[in-house]
């Protein structure tokens, strides 16, 4: 998911019984508009996305430790979001974007060593390499990942290599 779909989500969008995640908005803030819901990047973005059992139970625990407050904050019409800062406040990109480089910088403080530049899309740019390379075929990948065109998810986010096609190559060839 882009990170701000996932702060976009509510109470309502997780399906634990179904594990299943509706995307249907972002949630974004500008330095004109503190809050704002908006619809995802392109139609294809509002999706129903499985959930992995770690991320089920990720999610079961967000939504358990999540402080009920007798204000809730409504966003165009949304409240109920899961992911709350110390204050109460829905949290929106900057905050996990502003969490990212911390611990990338406590990292080289304590390693001496760098890092390459960590960002939320680089994590979701790797998960989708990663479910390609598992094996997951290119329509259903575009369908997680919300894209319009497939030619996104191929020409930006699918990535091979020997490994990968000499492994593909292996299991057609034995059905040769």
């Amino acid at each position: 998911m882009r990170v701000s779909e996932l702060y976009g989500l509510t109470k309502a969008d997780i399906n634990l019984k179904a594990n299943c995640i509706h995307v249907r908005r972002q949630l974004c803030r500008t330095a004109e508009k503190p809050y704002f819901v908006k619809l995802p990047k392109t139609k294809s973005g509002i999706r129903n996305v499985p959930m992995t059992p770690s991320v089920a139970e990720t999610l079961r625990g967000v939504i358990q430790k999540r402080k009920t407050s007798k204000v809730q904050i409504i966003v165009d019409g949304q409240s109920q979001f899961l992911f709350l800062d110390k204050e109460g406040k829905p949290k929106v990109a900057m905050h996990l974007e502003n969490y990212m480089r911390l611990m990338q910088k406590k990292y080289v403080e304590l390693n001496g060593k760098n890092l390459p530049n960590i960002t939320p899309h680089v994590l979701r740019h790797t998960f989708c390499t990663n479910l390609q390379q598992a094996g997951l075929d290119v329509k259903s990948l575009q369908y997680v990942m919300g894209h319009s065109n497939v030619s996104t998810t191929l020409d930006i986010y699918a990535h091979s290599n020997f490994d990968v096609v000499q492994k593909a190559f292996e299991q057609v060839a034995s059905c040769l």
